[in-house]
């Protein structure tokens, strides 16, 4: 289909009201398409209706922009003018935000527990600086809720009204999250008349059962909707490709019900993250194993950090990072820009991602082969809650699992209950919780023969299988320290029993460990928080040394496992990841990586490979406005077979290489932001 080879896209947010006869006055299909050409731009996400809910094409069942009065096909010409000019075209429609709809039906709004609407409250929010920009204007957006049989309807008279009037090869469908519980009469029926209970009112326990339940039944209608939605498109024209918003899939935790149920209802992943350059990365590799199909597709805003910053526009250097990232992993480029509320656009915008796509274009035909994985990251998409123990969740300890392997130059991949787990050397498992239900699983994958760093003590049944130990709670203790045994001592490098490693969060304790051997113990201080007595004022030094399990490793099945109670892996200080990585290599045990390289810290390495060549991306992970040159380094894959040539691309000047045993050794030439290089075998 359309996407296959189209990785330079491009959106233009017109969430734009009418109240105001200048607003969008001044949009011009032309000089819109000029500037996407100007962009060198493949696909247009074109808004069909907004988050306003006014729709830009006649509608029936809605209400039009008023702009379009009189010119009622301003938008339509604008789909034209893209198809004659060699543009795809895909449409934009707003899913659960419609502020429109929901202030015309009182009875179709998503509830907050005190029966009024996220706009209804919104208006009594007092902004504050470390509020989440989207609450400090909560006042605008009017949520509809899904479960309501009659908004329902009215969508698909909608999807009807667009499909009847537009020519497009795909539709994009926004917002499928719950933005917060919804407490409306409609959940409310269906939750009991599933579940059987009253609805639950009030904050919940994080990880009672009572709340993994209601995260379930979030997952289970958002995904039924998603679906519904998808399989309404497909049945009208199943030429059309089908995307839903899968960014929070990734952002926000786990009660906004957006997982695997979502993306089973998009032809291709993508969505808008707004992260730094490690999040891009971590959601690439996440993005390009989940997807349906190739190349999935990353989002991100022209301004910086985000479109509320209407006219601060990033470098050239800043979105050569961002695009060049996406295209380290062989995926889209969504390049995201805001309307001006009068319809115009600055053209100065698309000159410069223009520049930074000009860059990306001598490599797409090189977007070829399979991405080479080593160790799999496990990433939970249930797993993104934290309980009364730790603070930390699946999600912080894959951020700081994939900072850490990153900067040693380890080939991993993300994988989760979405992805194979057979292919990867070893699996890190960071905090994982009783929501995810493909324990069975991994545990099947240790059997097999698998190896397995795991964290926490959030699920249970891993920790009973494995270790034949159970969870008894949580130390009183907030301070606690890991102290290795004999045999870890090399592993904890600087940290020893006397001068153990710290760290703050409450400690989980097992019960007796009957299959492995404790390698690691608690140390605790002398006296626990409530106590206004102390051994040292400013701190609480290690004291007390305990029996409790900290650190397990042992055997199971044909496989070994790696048990660390506290998450090392989402530490970000060296001292730890240098810790995490050693634990990974104690499980690798000597076995050999395919690459090594001595790259700085900041260089990400990734490699693809298909039948007769290695591909080399390195991408400098650097957030300036203005990038510093990065001098030449080693690089040597894994290669058996005889190689003819080693090549950058896309000049393919030949680079001297040598041949070792069962590597390839080069030295790279000195970058700036990115480089790639081929093998040929």
């Amino acid at each position: 289909m359309w996407y296959s080879k189209a990785y330079r896209r491009h959106l233009c947010d017109m969430h734009i009201d009418d109240w105001d006869e200048s607003f969008l006055r001044d949009f011009s299909p032309e000089k819109y398409v000029e500037n996407l050409k100007m962009a060198k731009i493949q696909n247009a996400m074109i808004y069909f209706q907004s988050h306003v809910g006014l729709c830009f094409y006649p509608t029936e069942c809605g209400f039009m922009h008023k702009s379009l009065i009189g010119r009622e096909n301003l938008m339509k010409r604008t789909v034209e003018l893209c198809y004659e000019n060699g543009i795809s075209v895909t449409g934009y429609y707003s899913l659960n935000f419609n502020t429109l709809e929901h202030d015309r039906h009182p009875e179709w709004r998503m509830l907050m527990e005190n029966g009024k609407s996220w706009r209804e409250n919104g208006f009594n929010v007092i902004p504050t600086d470390d509020m989440d920009p989207m609450t400090q204007k909560s006042g605008r957006y009017g949520l509809c809720c899904p479960n309501n049989m009659e908004y329902r309807k009215f969508v698909y008279r909608q999807i009807d009204e667009m499909l009847s009037y537009f020519k497009v090869d795909g539709l994009f469908f926004d917002m499928p999250f719950w933005q917060h519980t919804c407490y409306c009469n409609s959940c409310r029926a269906r939750w009991e008349n599933e579940v059987g209970l009253p609805f639950p009112i009030g904050n919940l326990e994080e990880g009672s059962e009572l709340h993994l339940t209601l995260m379930r039944k979030k997952y289970e209608w958002m995904g039924e909707w998603s679906k519904a939605v998808y399989d309404y498109v497909k049945n009208k024209n199943s030429n059309i490709s089908v995307e839903q918003n899968f960014a929070a899939g990734i952002s926000d935790d786990s009660n906004n019900g957006c997982g695997e149920e979502v993306n089973s209802a998009c032809d291709f992943v993508g969505g808008d993250l707004y992260g730094g350059i490690l999040n891009h990365s971590l959601a690439c590799k996440f993005y390009k194993n989940i997807t349906k199909n190739q190349p999935f597709e990353y989002m991100f805003s022209r301004c910086k950090p985000g479109l509320r910053s209407h006219t601060l526009t990033k470098s050239v250097d800043e979105m050569t990072t961002e695009v060049l990232m996406s295209a380290a992993h062989h995926g889209a480029t969504l390049v995201i820009d805001a309307i001006d509320p009068i319809g115009t656009q600055d053209e100065r915008v698309y000159q410069r991602v223009g520049q930074v796509f000009d860059k990306q274009i001598p490599y797409e035909e090189y977007f070829k082969g399979n991405m080479v994985e080593d160790i799999g990251l496990y990433y939970s998409i249930k797993s993104r809650f934290s309980d009364s123990g730790s603070k930390i969740n699946n999600k912080d300890g894959c951020i700081g699992a994939s900072k850490a392997m990153i900067s040693k130059h380890i080939p991993f991949g993300v994988t989760g209950s979405f992805y194979e787990l057979e292919k990867y050397r070893v699996l890190v498992v960071p905090m994982l919780s009783m929501q995810d239900d493909d324990t069975e699983r991994i545990i099947k994958y240790i059997e097999q023969g698998g190896r397995v760093y795991f964290s926490g003590a959030k699920n249970e049944e891993l920790l009973e299988k494995l270790m034949g130990a159970r969870f008894k709670g949580y130390t009183d203790e907030r301070n606690v320290y890991i102290a290795p045994c004999d045999e870890l001592k090399a592993v904890f490098c600087w940290f020893n029993e006397k001068y153990p490693l710290p760290f703050e969060a409450h400690a989980p304790i097992l019960s007796e460990v009957k299959n492995g051997t404790i390698i690691a113990r608690y140390t605790l201080p002398c006296t626990k928080p409530d106590e206004s007595r102390f051994a040292s004022i400013h701190s609480d030094p290690p004291v007390i040394e305990t029996p409790i399990s900290a650190m397990v490793e042992g055997n199971y099945g044909k496989g070994r496992f790696f048990w660390s109670a506290m998450p090392i892996e989402a530490i970000d200080y060296d001292e730890y990841r240098e810790i995490f990585i050693n634990c990974i290599n104690r499980l690798l045990d000597g076995q050999p990586m395919s690459f090594v390289s001595t790259a700085p810290e900041d260089v990400e390495i990734t490699l693809f490979e298909d039948d007769e060549c290695f591909y080399i991306n390195t991408v400098q992970l650097d957030e300036r406005s203005v990038m510093s040159n990065i001098p030449t380094f080693n690089i040597k894959i894994r290669c058996p077979e005889n190689v003819k040539r080693v090549e950058v691309l896309p000049s393919k000047r030949e680079v001297f290489f040598e041949k070792k045993g069962d590597y390839v050794s080069f030295d790279t030439h000195p970058m700036h932001v990115f480089a790639m290089y081929r093998i040929i075998k």
